[in-house]
């Protein structure tokens, strides 16, 4: 008597489990890339939007001003370029920057820096920017910087603000 076998060939066994385990990575992937992508924020507060509208152009200069002070790291390095922007009437040619800084009321740097205008006849008048070389300044540690301007004419005017360095 023949006797017939139910085993099935081991290559097909072994080519079905491939299938399955591949079916079951899929699977996996498909559903890890579900769970895993960017959700949308939700909102929990209403908004209002306020319409953009044109930024306010400063008004006509009157006389020499301090306008603004900031600084730029050197990244790597507790070195910063401090500036001063201001402005003064037509007829200045130059101005000088003498920046002083204090940590605590004590001097940690000063610089002298000397500056060309450049015309601003949108403001009836004339610009300027002052940067220092690199000054050694420590990182976190609240340090102001007062800069006294004065221009070729003889005009003086100061401004402080105090900065905290990354």
């Amino acid at each position: 008597m023949e006797e017939k076998s139910t085993d099935k060939n081991p290559e097909e066994s072994s080519s079905t489990l491939y299938y399955v385990v591949g079916a079951i990575v899929l699977v996996a992937v498909v559903a890890a890339g579900y769970f895993l992508r960017p959700k949308a924020a939700t909102q929990t507060q209403p908004t209002t939007t306020v319409p953009a509208g044109p930024t306010p152009t400063p008004g006509p200069i009157t006389g020499l001003a301090c306008e603004r002070q900031y600084y730029n790291p050197i990244v790597g390095f507790e070195r910063y370029f401090v500036s001063a922007e201001g402005v003064d009437t037509v007829g200045t040619k130059s101005v000088t920057c003498d920046f002083t800084m204090s940590v605590a009321g004590a001097v940690v740097g000063s610089a002298s820096e000397s500056s060309q205008v450049l015309n601003a006849p949108e403001r009836g008048g004339v610009a300027f920017r002052c940067t220092t070389k690199p000054v050694d300044l420590k990182r976190n540690v609240p340090t102001k910087v007062d800069v006294t301007i004065t221009s070729d004419r003889g005009q003086t005017t100061t401004c402080s603000q105090t900065f905290v360095y990354p």
